[in-house]
């Protein structure tokens, strides 16, 4: 992968990627959506061919790039450490050395589409660490360093959504989707490249703990995913 490589050098080459793209559900919605959106030019249609075809495909063009966009989602596992965000053109993702990452903190999710209602954050502006959908069904939970570190010093339009620290050790908290892939997995390759770099805490950390599913009550959020704070002291 292209993005991966620019990290090659610091993270190693790529062990395993998870793609947390829009379900079916979520395409036939933006499907429908371009066929009302097509059907109602039809009502009042342009004088020639080109002229009442035209709103159609511009609609088109406007749906694929959105889906293009949504579909860009990663985890990318490396040898030594992992990248988190979007591989979209002209984003990049984050990158998160894993002796960045707090030892005691990852978790496998299960029933992520609950996440930001379990952290507190349902129906709030998304955030750059956070990178949860309404589509996502299973995901990573990690504490590390900021998203300004992570982002490298690049300075993107997303810089207005990076959080505050919230963890209980005044670090960052991260969720990052796998798509219709198990947690388990993620947490596997993320393990063996943790014990392969030296860092056999965080690998033997991430093994014991596997995977939660999510209850979605703001209460077990402390509970279930390691360093966050309880979400009513917030």
């Amino acid at each position: 992968m292209r993005k991966a490589r620019r990290h090659r050098e610091e993270l190693g080459d790529v062990v395993a990627v998870f793609a947390d793209r829009p379900g079916p559900g979520t395409v036939i919605g933006f499907a429908l959506s371009w066929v009302v959106c097509t059907g109602l030019t039809f009502i009042n249609p342009g004088e020639t061919l080109v002229l009442a075809i035209a709103p159609g495909i511009i609609f088109a063009l406007i749906v694929g790039l959105i889906l293009l966009y949504l579909s860009g989602e990663r985890l990318i596992v490396c040898e030594r450490g992992i990248l988190v965000g979007s591989v979209a053109p002209g984003l990049r993702p984050y990158v998160i050395p894993h002796q960045q990452i707090t030892p005691d903190s990852i978790a496998g999710v299960a029933g992520a589409n609950r996440y930001l209602k379990e952290v507190g954050l349902q129906g709030q502006m998304s955030q750059s660490t956070l990178r949860a959908s309404w589509w996502t069904k299973n995901g990573v939970h990690f504490v590390a360093c900021s998203a300004e570190d992570a982002r490298r010093g690049r300075r993107r339009f997303t810089l207005a959504l990076d959080p505050i620290p919230r963890s209980i050790d005044g670090r960052w908290i991260w969720f990052a989707g796998t798509g219709r892939q198990s947690a388990t997995s993620a947490i596997d390759a993320i393990a063996r490249t943790t014990s392969a770099a030296g860092y056999p805490q965080l690998a033997q950390a991430a093994r014991d703990r596997g995977v939660v599913e999510l209850t979605g009550n703001p209460e077990d959020a402390a509970r279930q995913l390691p360093g966050h704070p309880p979400v009513s002291d917030r």
